[in-house]
């Protein structure tokens, strides 16, 4: 048995989901889910809803109360007290520690990490392109900018702010994508795409209102009422994208169909140091900048 750890925002819950999907199908394990992180209230983490059922998962959960987390300082004594007591006694891996020879084991493992890797699924694509299907849109005014995304020369432009600026935990290991990227990335857009339309979803109007000036033709698309899901279906039906350091905006390009579609991406994902020399998100045919 798996236990995958859900947590974080919508774009980090559909990684987590892939990877587990990903050895569901490729290892043929039984995979479970761990939701309880979205009742904790964790000091300098940002809270978040948990999201995936929006698109209609039936997913397996497990109460986390059920497990017994061995490692090496336990005894076997111990464990079999535990198991006694019905507790499905599990090791705990960590990403960072995470190796595919963990996956031969007859051990069961609960998974605890981000997962941020495209090569984890991209044997499935098309197994999670139809999980991640997107609820009809309902609103009119959501009806409109899809009908406008659809028949325009239609460019995603993500600008992510929100924790990234306003948590200084946040702040110091993600960063934020500069107006200079954001400039340069438009010259280069408008020099391959004729009649480009820029689509602006963020979490910050003000900031684009006042900073955004110098893109041609632009529709600001978020709204603080629509929910995040329609939001990344507004996003995936963009022609082109250019996108934040972001899980969100990746997986609102990565679920686009469009075959010819220019995308780019920061050259600098993570502010940490770690984080960013570990970091294998981007796919190797984006333009980086």
């Amino acid at each position: 048995m798996i236990v995958v750890k859900l947590m974080g925002g919508l774009g980090n819950q559909m990684f987590q989901y892939a990877f587990g999907r990903a050895l569901e199908t490729h290892l043929n394990y039984k995979v479970f889910y761990d939701k309880s992180w979205f009742c904790q209230n964790l000091i300098n983490v940002t809270p978040r809803n948990f999201e995936l059922e929006a698109f209609g998962l039936s997913l397996n959960y497990i109460d986390p109360t059920r497990l017994f987390f061995s490692n090496n300082q336990h005894s076997w004594l111990k464990i079999l007290k535990q198991k006694i007591k019905g507790k499905i006694i599990c090791n705990k891996v960590y990403e960072k520690s995470f190796a595919l020879d963990q996956l031969k084991t007859k051990n069961n493992l609960y998974l605890e990490g981000y997962w941020q890797n495209p090569k984890y699924f991209e044997g499935i694509r098309e197994i999670i392109l139809k999980d991640f299907s997107f609820p009809e849109l309902k609103n009119p005014e959501d009806n409109d900018l899809q009908n406008q995304i659809l028949t325009s020369e239609s460019v995603a432009v993500h600008i992510r702010r929100g924790d990234y600026i306003d948590n200084p935990t946040t702040n110091q290991f993600h960063g934020t994508c500069s107006i200079e990227y954001y400039k340069k990335a438009a010259e280069l857009i408008v020099s391959k795409v004729k009649n480009a339309k820029f689509f602006l979803f963020t979490d910050d109007h003000d900031f684009v209102k006042d900073n955004f000036r110098f893109l041609p033709s632009t529709i600001l698309v978020s709204d603080s009422k629509r929910s995040d899901i329609d939001e990344l279906n507004l996003m995936h039906l963009c022609k082109h994208f250019i996108i934040a350091n972001s899980s969100f905006s990746w997986w609102g390009t990565w679920l686009s169909q469009n075959q010819e579609k220019i995308v780019i991406a920061p050259q600098k994902w993570f502010n940490n140091v770690e984080a960013e020399k570990n970091c294998k998100i981007v796919s190797e045919n984006w333009v980086r900048i």
